[in-house]
């Protein structure tokens, strides 16, 4: 069986049939069972209440009248009757069984409910007084099982009837929706699963699948990595779109380049034009460098190698070397920090990571400004923030800016020969070593980029 809201329908279903059949069977057993009487009362009003029927009979009628009633009584609940008078003599025309007469004896003797001391255990016999106030001895004896024509009668009778397989119909249809509410958000599942491998990465389920259930659980789950494996694949359409966006100027800038140089047989503007032509070629190689190093980043397709380091000497060798640059600008770049903050990580990756910001905040610093790099340690954490004097970004690009190719200005960007990567790739080198780096526009101006990096890593 391959579907499940049949086994699970059916499961139900199954369980019911057999609960209902044993209730069925104890019921019916139990309603034709009659146990021993041990009880002396219980045993006389039994006796009292069918004698007097009996005596009625006779009394009024004969003994023929006795037997029919008797008769009667055995055909509609399986008791045998026989009435006697005070003298012991049988009221009927039948044979009465030897057993029988020595119960009734013994009764006249003691004058209480005797039970038969061989034999047919339910049964008994005991005096009993008629309206017109002559004693009579009754004797009953009850059925040992039940009779096997009575059976369907007897499982059909009252509540096991027609009120039984009512009962059984609504707890069908009860089975039937509570199985349907657990395999139909499947189905919706399977359908979105089949729409999405089929390339309809827009596909979500979380609004057909109501509840606080396991099985609304798992459609959020279905959404979230959808929407997961959308973003992913929508950025890689972008960043192979936004690669031949930037590989395609300086192509365009080597090919003019080129022919500019093949029009000049010599001197000063065909040097030019060569330069320009290596200077192009340089960025292209730089862009292609940076790209396929973000690619391993995001891949973890290398093995990194941790070693302690001070932290402080790393950012003191790359402050040097931007603040070599930064006077070109008349700017200043310092370093804030204390003694000595011992890290274990890779030291590469860190440098290229710190040396990436600090450089993005020299070339957007205002001229004469200050760039200013701080590094402390807090709570179990190392903080670094990196912070310049500039203009800033717009607040809705505080989150972007560390995408691949993202840009807040392109002509200004292009014309610093920035590429779009390096701040990604700080982003990849400060994940993988369990930290975090976030962007502020601060409120006297300029950009603050907060790293945090776990102590002991």
């Amino acid at each position: 069986m391959r579907s499940l809201f049949l086994k699970i329908f059916l499961s139900f279903l199954l369980i019911l049939l057999l609960v209902s059949t044993a209730v069925v069977l104890l019921t019916y057993f139990r309603d034709q069972e009659f146990p021993p009487l041990a009880h002396q009362d219980f045993a006389r009003q039994a006796v009292a209440e069918y004698g007097r029927e009996a005596i009625k009979a006779f009394e009024h009628s004969s003994n023929e009248e006795v037997d029919k009633f008797s008769g009667h009584l055995r055909e509609r609940s399986g008791i045998y009757l026989l009435l006697f008078d005070h003298h012991g003599r049988p009221l009927t025309n039948r044979r009465v069984p030897r057993r029988i007469q020595h119960m009734v004896q013994r009764a006249m003797q003691t004058g209480e409910v005797v039970f038969p001391v061989m034999g047919n255990r339910n049964g008994f016999a005991s005096a009993v007084v008629g309206a017109k106030g002559e004693t009579y001895f009754v004797s009953i004896l009850l059925p040992e099982r039940p009779q096997a024509q009575n059976f369907v009668e007897g499982v059909t009778h009252g509540l096991l009837g027609w009120r039984l397989l009512l009962l059984l119909i609504i707890t069908a249809g009860v089975c039937y929706a509570l199985a349907r509410s657990l395999t139909a958000p499947i189905g919706r599942l399977r359908q979105a699963t089949r729409r999405f491998a089929s390339g309809d990465l827009s596909t979500r389920i979380g609004d057909d699948v109501k509840g606080r259930n396991e099985l609304a659980e798992l459609s959020h789950d279905f959404d979230e990595m959808a929407e997961k494996i959308e973003g992913l694949v929508g950025g890689q359409k972008t960043l192979l779109r936004d690669i031949s966006h930037e590989l395609r100027s300086p192509l365009a800038r080597l090919g003019i380049a080129l022919e500019l140089a093949r029009q000049q047989e010599g001197g000063e503007l065909q040097r030019k034009s060569l330069d320009r032509i290596g200077l192009e070629a340089e960025r292209m190689n730089s862009m292609i460098g940076q790209l396929l190093n973000l690619t391993r980043l995001e891949s973890r397709e290398f093995e990194i190698s941790f070693e302690e380091f001070d932290l402080r000497d790393l950012l003191a060798c790359l402050v040097n070397d931007a603040a070599y640059e930064a006077k070109v600008r008349q700017c200043e770049v310092v370093l804030q920090a204390p003694t000595k903050v011992s890290f274990l990580g890779s030291q590469n990756l860190l440098a290229q990571a710190f040396e990436n910001v600090i450089r993005n905040g020299v070339k957007y610093t205002a001229e004469g400004s200050l760039v200013s790099i701080k590094l402390w340690v807090e709570e179990e954490q190392i903080k670094v923030q990196i912070a310049d004097a500039g203009i800033g970004v717009p607040d809705d690009a505080l989150g972007k800016i560390f995408d691949p190719f993202f840009r807040v200005a392109d002509a200004r960007d292009r014309q610093s020969g920035g590429t779009g990567i390096g701040l990604a790739i700080a982003k990849q080198s400060i994940i993988l070593h369990g930290g975090t780096i976030s962007a502020y526009n601060q409120n006297d101006g300029g950009l603050l980029v907060d790293i945090v990096l776990p102590v002991n890593n």
